[in-house]
């Protein structure tokens, strides 16, 4: 890639392997081609807020306002901006997550790698070590970062903590990978419901459950579940990085 070739995949590449340096540099060069790029211009603020730079950052998000006062991800960072400093960055408060994150139990702690994932451009505003959160719909449980759709949990685990969230137990969700396609997070099971007081939340191995009346087992539906009544959600955010 020359900076004259600079595309909006190289800048997702670049966020995606946390390279704020090269993720500006090829923002940039976007910009000069077309200074009014609402998505180059969400992808370097960002990219300037995630390296420290946050008085640029600002100015970037403003930018932004200017062009569409309306911009939700320009409107969301300007507010982190107001508690965020430097020092949290530089200190690793922000965003660095900790050896000891990772750390697995038994029956408390599942692996497992996520379906129905959203576009790459929304993947690379996610990093391992990052916090995300669960949303439990009708037939799906949905990973979601600030209220932007991520991707969901595969259908014998929807199927099995929709039961267990409804009965009163909590978890933990944390980016353990991703890349462009696909994403890993690591459940941990925080306190369990009375239903569940005896019973782990997880074993070595989980076998599909339908969502069809009477249980039978079948080839899951890959269908997206879920999305239709936040549809404002991914596309938004997607202009992030």
């Amino acid at each position: 890639m020359t900076i004259l070739s600079a595309t909006s995949q190289d800048a997702i590449a670049a966020a995606l392997v946390q390279d704020w340096k090269k993720a500006i540099v090829v923002n940039a060069a976007i910009l000069k081609t077309n200074p009014k790029d609402l998505d180059a211009l969400c992808r370097l603020g960002f990219a300037y807020l995630k390296s420290g730079q946050l008085t640029i950052a600002k100015r970037v998000y403003q930018k932004v306002l200017a062009i569409d006062q309306y911009n939700q991800i320009a409107t969301k960072n300007l507010k982190k901006l107001v508690t965020l400093k430097k020092k949290d960055i530089d200190s690793g408060t922000y965003g660095v997550m900790s050896p000891m994150i990772f750390l697995e139990e038994p029956g408390k702690t599942k692996i497992v790698e996520c379906v129905r994932v959203a576009p790459a451009s929304v993947l690379s505003t996610l990093s391992a070590g990052q916090e995300v959160t669960l949303k439990v719909k009708p037939h799906t449980v949905e990973i979601r970062s600030q209220q932007t759709y991520v991707a969901a949990l595969p259908d014998d685990m929807s199927y099995k903590l929709n039961k267990m969230i409804a009965a009163g137990n909590t978890y933990q969700v944390i980016v353990k990978s991703v890349d462009k396609k696909s994403v890993k997070v690591l459940l941990r099971e925080l306190s369990r419901g009375k239903k569940f007081a005896k019973q782990p939340s997880f074993t070595s191995t989980t076998s599909y459950v339908s969502f069809a009346k009477g249980g039978s087992r079948e080839t899951p539906d890959m269908t997206p579940t879920g999305e239709a009544a936040d549809t404002d959600d991914v596309p938004e955010e997607s202009r992030e990085l």
